[in-house]
């Protein structure tokens, strides 16, 4: 039975991402609105901020404001909600705070709701907090580990921190301290609040159904239990609006730090270069351990995402081949002859962009499956003559798929994949699971957890699934300090039809070989390991 849920609003006026909240919620079928509280007499929240910062803000947004602008304003109305009860609220404010008269709290309780959403008011105190079965609950567009107040998505950027955090939480009469019901990382934007902000708030909009899903699939007593089971945080400095002289503090290093990167990235462009390591314990790499195989002569374009294949004897290389010209990359195979790649050849080139060539046997027959998320779809291929011939065989994925990382256990097959929650969004930061009985003609259900990983530090798949000591890893990309940093290795505990768990085991690290600034794949050959590591050249 849905959830009965009340908003609570400043305004039928609601910003592009908060509707996308209530239709999210629409679709889930797991929530009922019920009501809509309204604010009276809604004020903001402290002062006027300084000027300078305003400046800023005002600047960052005509600069760099993307669509679709998750901060456009939106009629209420459009959700067609007509008969929805309307309850308006004349709140008892102080200085920064709105507490619930009596006889409004009277009319919210007597409508048993079993949550209460915040868009609107300010700090909540009092009796408001308690009346919903689950309480009310509200946004922290930041990490409350790290902060409490805001701005949202801003402390982040003019501090060059590395991830940007988000949660829903359960208000307490504490500030932003209250009992985190989902939480998400994602990669701070290094230039723009409002390019940070714009991608955060547009994911943030899918956490509400999310929670719903994850009561409904638990049960609401096991729910309780895990949420209740959190440990206690420690209060964090309450961040606000710089003063002028801080702004412009800020402001230039933030200025400093953008032109210094960007002369980096004009003299010294991405490059990529394949590895191997002469042993299979990737907890155990050392420095020694790593030999570069790529082509000395590769300049205007390198090899990367390494997939080895043992064929009767000999190893075949998989990689993608990207040209820095046309900023498109296809698909090649090399062999391997001791630790140097031989006859290299163009073996798919389609007219979008191709990468992370997955390749794997079954019944003796060879198929690969490059990411094509530029299509939208993801395709088939097959050997008519391995390595060197392919043909494309059929449509895979009927969706956006990055880096898809296929599995087989227990008589299904299972493919893990990114996947943008909005178009706004980023493709580093979630990670989505889909299963099926059949390779050939595939028929995918959704993960009922999806998304599985909601964290940029350890989502994006790295390479193939493996064992080892009777256990199994999941390579993942740590693209928080960058994309492609470093490769967090993830233990799976659990893999099943209705739940999903891993833990970070360890990492590698990009500092293996001189100069490198990242390694984002993993696989596995008899008795070695291939790996990429990204540079500046």
């Amino acid at each position: 039975m849905p959830l009965k849920i009340i908003l609570l609003l400043d305004s039928f006026t609601l910003q592009a991402w908060q509707l996308e909240v209530i239709r999210s919620i629409m679709r889930s079928g797991h929530g009922q609105l019920i009501a809509c509280v309204i604010n009276q007499s809604p004020k903001t929240s402290g002062t006027t901020s300084p000027f300078i910062y305003r400046l800023y803000r005002w600047l960052d947004r005509k600069l760099f404001v993307k669509e679709p602008d998750a901060f456009a304003n939106k009629d209420f109305n459009e959700l067609g909600l007509g008969n929805l009860m309307l309850i308006p609220v004349k709140p008892i404010q102080s200085k920064y705070s709105d507490r619930f008269p009596q006889e409004s709290l009277a009319m919210i309780k007597a409508l048993k709701p079993d949550l209460i959403i915040r868009f609107g008011f300010r700090i909540l105190r009092g009796d408001i907090l308690n009346i919903a079965t689950h309480g009310v609950w509200s946004y922290h567009h930041g990490d409350p580990a790290q902060y409490r107040g805001g701005p949202p998505a801003f402390w982040e950027v003019m501090g060059g921190w590395e991830t940007t955090g988000t949660v829903l939480q359960r208000l307490t009469e504490d500030l932003d301290q209250g009992d985190v019901l989902y939480q998400s990382y994602a990669q701070t934007d290094p230039l723009s609040v409002q390019r940070n902000a714009n991608n955060i708030f547009w994911k943030s909009a899918y956490f509400v159904s999310r929670v719903l899903n994850s009561i409904e699939l638990l049960g609401e007593q096991k729910w309780k239990e895990e949420l209740n089971n959190q440990s206690k945080k420690p209060k964090t400095p309450l961040k606000k609006p710089p003063g002028n002289l801080q702004m412009l503090g800020l402001f230039w290093k933030l200025i400093s730090r953008t032109i210094k990167r960007k002369i980096q990235e004009k003299r010294k462009p991405a490059h990529w270069e394949l590895a191997t390591v002469n042993h299979s314990d990737p907890s155990a790499i050392k420095p020694s351990d790593v030999t570069l195989i790529t082509p000395s002569d590769f300049t205007s374009t390198y090899l990367a995402d390494p997939f080895p294949v043992l064929h009767q004897g000999i190893t075949y290389v998989f990689s993608e081949k990207y040209d820095k010209k046309t900023n498109k990359a296809s698909i090649v195979c090399a062999r391997m002859q001791g630790n140097e790649l031989q006859d290299l050849q163009l073996i798919i080139q389609e007219d979008w962009h191709l990468s992370y060539p997955y390749v794997f046997e079954e019944n003796g027959v060879y198929f690969l499956i490059p990411e094509s998320a530029e299509t939208g779809k993801l395709y088939l291929y097959q050997a008519s003559n391995f390595p060197f011939q392919w043909e494309r065989k059929s449509v895979f994925f009927e969706a956006e798929a990055y880096d898809p990382t296929l599995f087989q256990k227990d008589g299904k097959y299972w493919l893990f994949v990114n996947q943008k929650p909005h178009p706004a969004c980023s493709s580093f930061d979630e990670l989505n699971l889909y299963f099926c009985d059949s390779l050939h003609t595939p028929n995918w259900k959704a993960h009922p957890m999806n998304p599985i990983v909601s964290d940029v530090r350890k989502s994006r798949p790295a390479g193939k699934l493996f064992h080892k000591d009777g256990k199994l890893y999941r390579p993942a990309q740590d693209s928080g300090k960058r994309y492609g940093h470093r490769i967090a290795v993830q233990e799976i505990l659990k893999l099943t039809e209705s739940d999903f768990e891993e833990r970070t085991a360890f990492f590698i690290e990009p500092e293996l070989v001189d100069g490198a600034l990242g390694v984002h794949t993993l696989n596995f050959c008899e008795n070695k390991m291939f790996l990429d590591f990204y540079f500046r050249k």
